[in-house]
């Protein structure tokens, strides 16, 4: 009986009636259920071109991801639009309606991201408004310049797969490389056999890192603070030699200075570029100690030669006959 009324009123031109609309609503998002695909060309379009921020962004881009590519089959309740926002429900419903044109004005303007277009008092349990997105007005403004740069540096790239690199040397696959040296296979190499400074930048990787350390130590214990830029610079021309002495003789210096009544002691870049430490005193050599001699068996005591006796440890006891 009832399945024949409902059939009755489709059928007939009850069209306006209010269960008719409601059978019509279900239909509707029925079909817009099947038919619904994820647009990322309308997510693109709100990443790059819209301009809103926070929570306005937030919903238009949740929104974008329920449309189609024409911004259309949208059926989002509010508390689902909530959920996906990570917002309250009234919060939800005020920032979707800051969205929507404010009156009939803004509506035939375009001046809105979104409108309802179908079932516009809500209704039943699980009928939703219809929506639509205002895709053609993302259309009308320019991509946000990091997003144009990007778009530049895209069309640039070159045949390399890199944005702006020149094309490959055919000796060594590297853009503008020097020619490779016959000997070591190495560009700009020195031949085979050549000295080689130990504090040249050709130094192993630990030996740099020592010689860091070293610098970093001996700047510590300066007592005075310097640029260490400059410092590092002044120690950097001196040898390993020069280094060691320098850093040994630093407390030597310092406590030399402090002794002559100068209350201000130069700058460690100062210290190093003008070798300083050269000018110290001599060290004083350490007194070597010789080694005692081996003493002389001790004679015979003023009694001993009284009386001619003798202790025991000699071999020879008692009084002479």
């Amino acid at each position: 009986m009832v399945s024949g009324e409902l059939g009755h009123l489709r059928s007939s031109d009850h069209t306006d009636h209010p269960l008719a609309l409601w059978l019509d609503a279900i239909a509707s998002n029925r079909r817009a259920a099947r038919g619904r695909s994820v647009s990322i060309d309308v997510m693109t379009k709100v990443i790059q071109r819209a301009p809103v921020s926070g929570s306005k962004f937030t919903c238009m881009l949740v929104m974008a991801n329920w449309c189609n590519d024409d911004g259309d089959s949208l059926y989002p309740s509010i508390d689902l639009l909530a959920e996906a926002m990570r917002v309250s429900r009234s919060q939800a419903k005020r920032i979707l309606r800051s969205l929507m044109p404010a009156g009939p004005a803004d509506d035939a303007a375009g001046d809105w991201w979104f409108r309802v277009i179908g079932n516009d008092k809500g209704g039943a349990p699980g009928m939703t408004r219809r929506y639509e997105m205002n895709v053609a007005r993302l259309d009308t403004f320019p991509k946000l310049p990091e997003f144009q740069k990007a778009d530049e540096r895209r069309q640039k790239k070159g045949l390399t797969g890199r944005t702006h690199a020149p094309r490959a040397t055919r000796s060594t696959g590297r853009a503008h490389a020097p020619p490779v040296t016959d000997e070591t296979g190495r560009t700009d190499a020195p031949p085979r056999g050549a000295p080689m400074r130990p504090d040249s930048l050709d130094q192993p990787s630990d030996e740099r890192e020592r010689a860091m350390d070293h610098f970093d130590q001996a700047l510590k214990r300066w007592p005075v603070v310097d640029s260490p830029k400059s410092a590092r610079k002044a120690w950097d021309a001196l040898s390993i030699d020069d280094r060691l002495e320098a850093a040994g003789e630093i407390d030597r210096f310092v406590a030399i200075n402090r002794s002559a009544g100068r209350k201000l002691v130069c700058s460690f870049e100062r210290y190093l570029s003008e070798r300083m430490w050269k000018a110290l005193p001599e060290r004083a050599k350490p007194v070597q100690l010789r080694p005692a001699a081996p003493g002389k068996p001790a004679g015979p005591s003023p009694f001993e030669r009284k009386t001619g006796w003798r202790p025991p440890s000699s071999g020879v006891g008692g009084l002479k006959p």
